[in-house]
């Protein structure tokens, strides 16, 4: 029996956001306590808050929009979890890819770190040297599997933050540039909850990302099926 999980993070007014980023906040506008004739609200987001969806658009000042990417890229038929138990700064690396076989034909690659539970409890080492994919890793994925159209991992970003800068942010490049790299981009799920997966078996994924024009990224939910 199939059975589908969210992976995506709800969205409120005190969820974890990186320390540099404006924090998210609804706004009532309209609220029938008061008289009006429904209940309205204003929601102000930063697009990399809380779980979603990088576009090449986020580094590639001609890369695709997220409204440009076509929306069989969200949907996958080979979804595949990966547990890398993870310290502070570790990274994810080309042997623990080349440990599983099932790698070579997944075509979304989720990673447990296992850092998601510092998300409610800990925000500051949640938001800090967190572990994230290597170069090597990255240029791997991107050359050597050519059936990936994504990855997604549960920390704030794909990319260790303390060398991004010093390296070009390769990491993300490597996923998201299309002038350096003949294979086609894939996309970036970042601060996902791999936690109702865990024990799973993942039979398939998607995602359906707001049509946000010319812009960098989408809030976004991620609906895995699995398979009891």
């Amino acid at each position: 029996m199939s059975r589908y999980v969210e992976i995506g993070y709800p969205i409120h007014e005190d969820m974890p956001v990186h320390p540099a980023l404006p924090k998210v906040g609804i706004v009532p506008r309209e609220r029938k306590v008061h008289g009006d004739d429904w209940n309205g609200s204003v929601l102000n987001i930063y697009l990399h808050a809380g779980t979603h969806v990088d576009a090449p658009w986020h580094h590639m000042d001609n890369g695709k929009g997220i409204d440009a990417i076509p929306i069989e890229d969200f949907i996958y038929e080979k979804p595949l979890m990966l547990d890398v138990p993870l310290g502070r700064n570790g990274f994810v690396t080309v042997e623990m890819l080349k440990e599983n076989s099932e790698v070579e034909q997944a075509d979304l690659l989720i990673f447990n770190t296992g850092h998601w539970k510092y998300r409610d409890s800990d925000i500051e080492r949640y938001s800090s040297d967190f572990p994230a994919v290597s170069p090597e890793a990255a240029e791997y994925m991107r050359t050597q599997l050519p059936h990936l159209k994504a990855v997604a991992i549960d920390t704030l970003s794909i990319e260790n933050l303390n060398e991004a800068r010093s390296n070009g942010y390769f990491v993300h490049h490597a996923f998201l540039d299309h002038e350096k790299y003949e294979e086609p981009t894939m996309l970036i799920y970042e601060d996902v909850n791999p936690e109702p997966l865990i024990g799973k078996q993942l039979k398939s994924a998607f995602a359906a990302p707001l049509r946000i024009v010319d812009h960098d990224a989408s809030i976004v939910n991620v609906i895995v099926e699995t398979v009891e």
